[in-house]
């Protein structure tokens, strides 16, 4: 996995607030490029401002961070107060609308307005507080790039206490302490990083002692702790927290060492939230789990990289960082009362998304029908009969408004079949699907076991007559399937479309990417330069679009755009 670091290195990043933020800005030290309003409580002139510095920075994500105290005489008054919010939403209305595709974090409010108090006083503040996200929330819904950074959370976990200095507001015009800041500043890192760079994919994670208390194979079904109250309670809100996170399109796979048949009757408990349904595999029996969860990916064909390992022994975390350190471990606690609060906030680190989409939510079903598949493979005389008899369907077309988040999503954590790894932030997709010079690509697959969603991303430009292939890259679920054939046939129709007979593409080695090494070649380019012996060399091929493949005649049925169809 990329460090947050890393993922932020290269990103242009624009700060903006009601209060000095100087100081805020020094330590986000992820980040090289941060631009900062010059002058105090200037956001809005600055949103207004069509020539102002934050357009002419063109960052690839905007963070506004709000205090809200620095307006503590409207708080008292519903109808000030209301008024105040609006205005905020109307600028960052205009903001988002002002820099489309670019992801605009809008703090959420904390209003604490210190004032004097009558015990029947009707308090407002909380009702600002659900008011102003609301709104930021119909803002999204509306369709523009606005999400919530969570700084009341971060409040409530530190508390005002130490969350604010005053002085630091009275001398400074900076609210906050230097934990506050701390706080502020790895939301901002946390959020952004989502932007560009994959993160995890699996949760491998234990049983005894993990989702449930107790052991199994010694106390029985009647004898471990899972329930809705006392001891066994944060077990079952551990299991409420992965359901979420699979819900949110995190995979969850059992690694135990168990035998299957005393572990199959804890699923019927009345208190088992999580059930067969919700894990990708299961891998329950006596082997090392080092060597189980590299069979587990190779079966999910996906990197060990791309896993998170939660287990209540410590010989078994010690062993897995040290035969497997591409694995993040988790460091279970002590206390296992904070075992849901562990376990939410390696989410928050390692699984974080902007966006749930319609693939996330199926992604468990797309993976456990995939068994089906390679079962069937098994009893296949060819490759070809295998290919066929899944009855496969491709849906090509240029790539519409509603798949701008998914292909963004695509293109930030392929890695194995990834011609270059280029990486895309939506505001940079947004410009090539605008502009005239280049074409975006998708490709929708299904077959008899399932729709699998949006499957592969191509982006094509375009520079006197000649295509180049930008970006191709495809998920690692349909590796295998003659896909990219079936592309490169139909990107064959659309070049003669456009009288276009040459196209150049890119190869770039990666640590990750080894798949692809050779795809240009089977697909009839030819080498012009270069060889790939280490990470990042670079080949460049050519060819031309007459002798690009024809249709693979496996798929039962491929649709195409208009544009797309053989001629």
């Amino acid at each position: 996995m990329l460090l947050i670091g890393e993922q932020l290195n290269n990103m242009r990043i624009a700060l903006l607030s009601n209060v000095t933020t100087d100081l805020l800005a020094s330590m986000l030290k992820e980040i090289n490029d941060i631009y900062l309003a010059p002058g105090f409580d200037t956001w809005q002139q600055e949103i207004l401002s069509s020539a102002s510095g934050l357009y002419t920075f063109k960052p690839e994500a905007v963070v506004l961070l709000l205090y809200a105290d620095a307006y503590s005489d409207t708080w008292g008054d519903r109808e000030k107060g209301c008024s105040v919010i609006e205005e905020w939403i109307g600028m960052v209305r205009i903001l988002a609308d002002s820099l489309p595709g670019v992801p605009v974090f809008v703090s959420s409010i904390d209003v604490s307005n210190v004032t004097c108090h009558f015990g029947a006083e009707v308090r407002l503040e909380v009702y600002f507080e659900s008011y102003f996200n609301e709104r930021l929330q119909q803002l999204h819904a509306a369709g523009c790039n606005v999400y919530v950074l969570p700084v009341k959370d971060a409040v409530m976990e530190l508390g005002r206490k130490y969350f604010y200095s005053s002085k630091m507001w009275y001398v400074g015009s900076m609210p906050y302490s230097m934990k506050g800041l701390a706080a502020i500043a790895g939301l901002i890192a946390r959020y952004t990083s989502v932007i560009k760079g994959a993160k995890k994919k699996c949760v491998a994670v234990d049983l005894d002692n993990t989702l449930w208390g107790g052991v199994i194979g010694e106390d029985g079904v009647s004898g471990i702790q899972l329930s809705n109250n006392k001891e066994g309670a944060r077990f079952k809100d551990t299991q409420r927290v992965l359901k979420k996170m699979k819900e949110q399109g995190v995979m969850l796979a059992i690694l135990s060492k168990n035998n299957p048949e005393d572990v199959e009757p804890v699923f019927s408990h009345p208190d088992m939230v999580l059930q067969h349904e919700d894990f990708v595999a299961e891998v329950i029996n006596w082997e090392p789990k080092t060597v189980n969860i590299r069979q587990l990916a190779a079966d999910l064909n996906i990197g060990l990289d791309a896993f998170v390992f939660l287990d209540d022994n410590p010989v078994e975390r010690e062993q897995m960082k040290a035969e497997c350190p591409e694995v993040e471990v988790i460091e279970f606690p002590k206390d296992t009362s904070q075992l849901p609060s562990v376990v939410a906030k390696a989410y928050e680190e390692y699984f974080l998304t902007l966006e749930v989409t319609s693939e996330d939510t199926k992604k468990t079903a797309m993976y456990r029908s995939e068994t089906k598949r390679k079962a069937e493979m098994h009893n296949a005389v060819s490759m070809e009969d295998f290919l066929k008899r899944l009855k496969m369907t491709m849906t090509i077309h240029f790539m519409k408004p509603e798949e701008e988040k998914r292909v963004v999503q695509l293109i930030n954590k392929t890695n194995q079949f990834n011609v270059t790894t280029k990486r895309y932030s939506q505001e940079e997709v947004h410009a090539l699907v605008m502009g005239k010079d280049s074409d975006i690509l998708t490709v929708h697959m299904a077959d008899k076991y399932g729709d699998q969603g949006l499957v592969a991303v191509l982006i094509i430009k375009y520079a006197r007559m000649v295509a180049e292939i930008d970006t191709f890259l495809m998920s690692c679920r349909v590796m295998g399937r003659k896909v990219e054939f079936e592309m490169m046939a139909q990107v064959k129709n659309l070049l003669q479309a456009k009288g276009i007979q040459t196209v150049k593409a890119t190869y770039i080695r990666t640590e990750k990417n080894a798949p692809v090494e050779n795809l240009y070649d089977k697909l009839g380019f030819t080498v012009l330069d270069g060889m790939c012996t280490a990470f990042g060399d670079r080949k460049e091929y050519r060819a031309n679009v007459a002798d690009l493949p024809a249709e693979t005649g496996v798929f039962r049925k491929v649709n195409s755009a208009p544009g797309l169809e053989r001629a």
